[in-house]
């Protein structure tokens, strides 16, 4: 019977080590941080695991890890990587043309402005594009720079007080653009009613439910296994026993 109990033991060990899927993997520990750190707030149990020099890995259990990706996606998570100024313009190997050059130092600048503004608590997702003066050589027309910036943050994010602020180090960081050029969106993140709904107690705990009610099981059916067996010892010595009667009466 103790073989049978160690036996569904292991089974239910295995069955709950089985119950978790790996959302994402190949972090660094600070993105993973923040990932548990998001799904834990949202009712999800979140865990961090390291993968040496591959990085970190966020698990989760198997029954929120869709709510779990619908999570992350709305937080805007991972974070994106911007380009630094020097990283657009290392490497270089020809000679450039002028439109080429222009086109990198934009996108240069929508980098480091985009990872700025991604900086201010509450920012979830910020977004910088950045027109430079263009010259039309034809017919000499002059269009002047001009930018826009996207934001989207939690409620309670103090970058709704920063919108001059904004627009201002906008202006600054792109060549002669002046700041009425400078165009800024917020938008507030609101939770959907199916991702904010809280998780229901018993998928939180039906792994280990069905597990515990494999072990209850597995002791049973060995008890009544043993219960058969000295049953059926028994039985063979309670048939003997009418002849040897007969044989002492004779």
């Amino acid at each position: 019977m103790r073989l049978y109990g160690i036996f569904a033991l292991v089974l239910a060990l295995t069955a709950l080590s089985g119950c978790r899927e790996t959302l994402y993997t190949g972090m660094t520990e600070a993105d993973a941080n923040e990932m548990v750190y998001v799904l834990l707030n949202r009712g999800v149990d979140a865990k961090k695991e390291s993968l040496g020099k591959t990085g970190f890995a966020v698990t989760v259990d198997q029954e929120s890890f869709t709510r779990s990706l619908e999570i992350i996606k709305e937080h805007s998570l991972p974070r994106e990587k911007f380009q630094s100024l020097g990283s657009v313009f290392s490497g270089q190997g020809m000679i450039s043309s002028q439109l080429e050059e222009q086109s990198r130092l934009a996108f240069a600048i929508s980098q480091e402005l985009s990872n700025t503004f991604s900086k201010i608590d509450g920012v979830l997702d910020a977004r910088v594009h950045v027109v430079l003066m263009h010259n039309e050589q034809g017919t000499g027309i002059v269009s002047p720079p001009s930018a826009s910036v996207f934001v989207r943050h939690v409620k309670d994010s103090p970058v709704v007080d920063m919108v001059g602020g904004i627009r201002e180090t906008t202006a600054r960081a792109v060549p002669g653009l002046d700041i009425a050029n400078v165009s800024v969106v917020l938008e507030n993140f609101k939770e959907s009613v199916v991702i904010t709904a809280p998780v229901r107690p018993e998928s939180a705990v039906s792994p280990l439910v069905y597990a515990l009610i494999g072990l209850i099981g597995a002791f049973l059916g060995a008890g009544l296994l043993a219960v058969f067996l000295k049953i059926k010892r028994k039985k063979p010595a309670a048939e003997a026993s009418p002849s040897n009667s007969q044989s002492q009466s004779g």
